[in-house]
C-alpha cells in the first residue's frame, strides 16, 4: 500500500542525499586509511578492516535490507537506517582505538545496507515509468559526484587537519547530512510497503554471514598471525558452508528463499558472478596498492593521493554514458575492450612504479586511462550479467550481483594486503644488501645495522612504529638511516609494481569469461517493463542497487 505522492522531486532529493552519504563514505575512508592507522597506532590488518568491515556488513545485509523495507515499511526502515548511520558515524569519529573503529564501521555498513535498497525502491514508488528516466539520471549523477568527491574530500580533511580534527572529520561530515535527511524524510516521504505477506530468512542471513566470515577473516588476518592451522581450516570450511547454504535455500523454495537457487543453474549467470568477483577484487586491490605505496612508501599526503587517484572517476565519467547507450547491441564487445584497457593501464602503472618514475601526473594519467576502461565496464556489467535472467528472478539476481560486488571488495582488500605486504617483508633483505655500498665508510658493523633495521621495518605490522634495531647508535647514523630509508622506498616500489600484476591478470581473466555472457544487455527489453531495474512488488528477493565501489 502506498500513499499518494504529490511532490515527488523534493522526496527524491532527500533520498539522494542519503545515497550520496553512503557512496562518499566508501571513498573518503580508503584514502585516509594510512593516516588513521598512524594516529591509532594500528597494524596493516587493522587498517584493511577499516574498509573491509563496512563492505562485508553491507554485502551480508544488502538483500535482507530490501526485504525489511517491504515488510515493515520503506520509510520506517529508511529513517532507522539513516539515524543509525549518523549516530555510528559519530562513534567512528570518537573511536579511541582501532578495534572500536572497526566495530563501528561494521555496524555502519549494516545500516548502509538497510538504507541504500530503500532509495531505488522509493524512487520506483515516487515516479511512474514514464517519468522515471530523469529520476534515474539524477541518481546516477549523484553517485558520480560522490565517487569523485569522496577521495578528494577525504584527502583534504586528513591532510589539512580541519578544526584540529584530522581524519575524524571525515566521519563527522555525515552528521549534518544525516540530520537533514532525517528531517526531510519525516516531513516529505510517504510510507510504502509490499501488498502481500513476506517472510525474512533469518537462517539464510546467518549462513551468509558465516560464509563471508570464513573467507574474509583469514584473508585479512592470516599473514599477520602466521597462518595458524585454524585459519586454514576456516578457509577450507567455506566450501561446505556454501553448499549447506545452497541446500537451505533450495529447501525453502522460490517464494521464501533469500537467493533464487535456480539462477545458479544458468551458465551465463554463474560466469557473470565469477566475473564480478574478478573485477571488483581487482579494482579494490589496485586501489589499495596505490594508496599504500604513495602514502607509506613515497610519503605523499592523503590529499595528493586522492587528487591523483580521482583520474579514474574522470575516465569513468567520460565513457560511461557511451557504454550505456551501446550496451544493448555491443555490451560484450564493450566489456572486453574495457577490461583490456584496464589491464593495460595497470600494466603501464606497474612499469612506471618499477622505474621509480611515479609522480602526480604520471599517476593521474594512468588512473584516467584505467577509468576510461572502467567506463566501458562498470555501468553495464550488472545489466550484462542479468541479461539472460527471467523477469521473475530479476530482483533476486540483481540483489545477488550487488551483494557479490561488496563481498568482492572486502576480499580484494584482504588479497591486496596479503600480496603486497608479503612482498615487502620478503624483499627487505635484498634491498638492504643493495644499499650496503653506501655505508662502507660509516664504521664497523654499519652494514649489519642497516640489514637489521631494514629487515625489521619491512616485516613490521605497523609501518609507523620504529623498531629497536633502527634506534641503535649505528642505525641512527645519518648515512645508515638514509640508506635504510632508500632501501625501504625501493622495497615498497618493487612490491607495488609486482602486486599490481594481480589486478591486471584478474581483468585479463575476466576477458576470458566474457564470451559466456549474453552478447548485449537486456536494457531495451527489460527497461520497458521495469525501467528502474528494481524488483517488482511481487518479487521478494530485494531491490537492485547497482552501486560501483570507489
Amino acid at each position: 500500500m502506498t500513499e499518494p505522492v504529490r511532490r515527488p522531486w523534493p522526496c527524491l532529493l532527500v533520498v539522494l542525499f542519503a545515497a550520496f552519504m553512503d557512496m562518499m563514505d566508501l571513498g573518503i575512508v580508503s584514502v585516509a586509511a594510512p593516516s588513521i592507522q598512524r594516529d591509532l597506532h594500528s597494524d596493516y590488518a587493522s587498517a584493511q578492516w577499516f574498509m573491509a568491515s563496512y563492505a562485508l556488513a553491507f554485502a551480508v545485509l544488502l538483500i535482507p535490507g530490501g526485504r525489511l523495507g517491504d515488510i515493515y515499511g520503506r520509510k520506517r526502515v529508511f529513517m532507522t537506517a539513516v539515524a543509525g548511520f549518523t549516530v555510528v558515524s559519530v562513534i567512528c569519529a570518537l573511536a579511541p582505538t582501532a578495534g572500536v573503529l572497526i566495530g563501528a564501521r561494521f555496524v555502519q555498513g549494516g545500516f548502509g545496507a538497510l538504507m541504500v535498497p530503500q532509495v531505488l525502491a522509493v524512487l520506483q514508488v515516487l515516479f511512474p515509468a514514464t517519468r522515471r528516466g530523469m529520476a534515474l539520471a539524477a541518481y546516477g549523477t549523484v553517485m558520480n559526484l560522490a565517487q569523485l568527491g569522496g577521495p578528494i574530500l577525504g584527502g583534504i580533511m586528513a591532510t589539512d587537519n580541519l578544526l584540529g580534527l584530522g581524519w575524524r572529520a571525515i566521519f563527522l561530515v555525515n552528521v549534518p547530512i544525516g540530520a537533514l535527511v532525517l528531517a526531510g524524510t519525516a516531513i516529505l516521504l510517504p510510507e510504502s510497503r509490499s501488498d502481500r505477506p513476506l517472510r525474512l530468512d533469518v537462517v539464510g542471513i546467518v549462513l551468509v554471514a558465516l560464509l563471508a566470515g570464513l573467507v574474509s577473516y583469514p584473508l585479512q588476518q592470516g599473514r599477520g598471525a602466521g597462518w595458524p592451522p585454524w585459519m586454514l581450516a576456516a578457509l577450507a570450511a567455506a566450501l561446505p558452508a556454501g553448499l549447506f547454504f545452497a541446500w537451505h535455500q533450495h529447501r525453502r523454495g522460490p517464494a521464501a528463499a533469500l537467493v533464487p537457487v535456480a539462477l545458479f543453474r544458468r551458465r551465463a549467470f554463474v560466469a557473470g558472478i565469477v566475473l564480478l568477483l574478478l573485477v571488483y577484487t581487482a579494482l579494490l586491490a589496485q586501489q589499495m596498492v596505490v594508496i599504500w605505496h604513495t602514502q607509506i612508501g613515497l610519503g605523499w599526503s592523503p590529499l595528493r593521493t586522492g587528487a591523483a587517484s580521482a583520474g579514474w572517476v574522470l575516465g569513468l565519467f567520460l565513457l560511461g554514458g557511451f557504454a550505456v547507450a551501446l550496451a544493448p547491441r555491443l555490451g560484450r564487445a564493450l566489456l572486453i575492450s574495457g577490461c583490456l584497457l584496464v589491464a593495460a593501464a595497470i600494466g603501464v602503472l606497474s612499469e612506471v612504479i618499477s622505474h621509480d618514475a611515479l609522480g602526480f601526473w604520471q599517476l593521474f594519467g594512468c588512473m584516467t586511462a584505467l577509468g576510461c576502461g572502467l567506463g566501458l565496464v562498470v555501468p553495464i556489467l550488472v545489466d550484462l550479467v542479468l541479461a539472460g535472467v527471467p523477469k521473475r528472478d530479476a530482483g533476486g539476481g540483481s540483489g545477488v550481483a550487488n551483494a557479490v560486488i561488496y563481498f568482492a571488495s572486502a576480499v580484494g582488500i584482504g588479497l591486496s594486503g596479503l600480496i603486497f605486504f608479503g612482498q615487502v617483508a620478503a624483499g627487505g633483505d635484498a634491498h638492504a644488501r643493495a644499499q650496503e655500498y653506501r655505508v662502507r665508510d660509516a664504521g664497523a658493523g654499519a652494514d649489519d645495522a642497516l640489514r637489521a633495521c631494514v629487515h625489521d621495518r619491512a616485516g613490521a605490522a605497523d609501518p609507523y612504529r620504529i623498531p629497536a634495531s633502527c634506534r641503535t647508535p649505528q642505525a641512527a647514523d645519518p648515512v645508515v638511516a638514509s640508506a635504510a630509508a632508500e632501501a625501504l622506498r625501493q622495497d615498497f616500489a618493487d612490491s607495488a609494481a609486482g602486486s599490481l600484476w594481480y589486478p591486471a591478470g584478474a581483468f585479463l581473466a575476466a576477458v576470458a569469461l566474457t564470451p559466456l555472457l549474453p552478447r548485449g544487455s537486456g536494457a531495451d527489453a527489460a527497461g520497458a517493463a521495469n525501467p528502474t531495474g528494481a524488483r517488482p512488488e511481487s518479487d521478494p528477493a530485494g531491490p537492485r542497487v547497482d552501486v560501483p565501489l570507489s
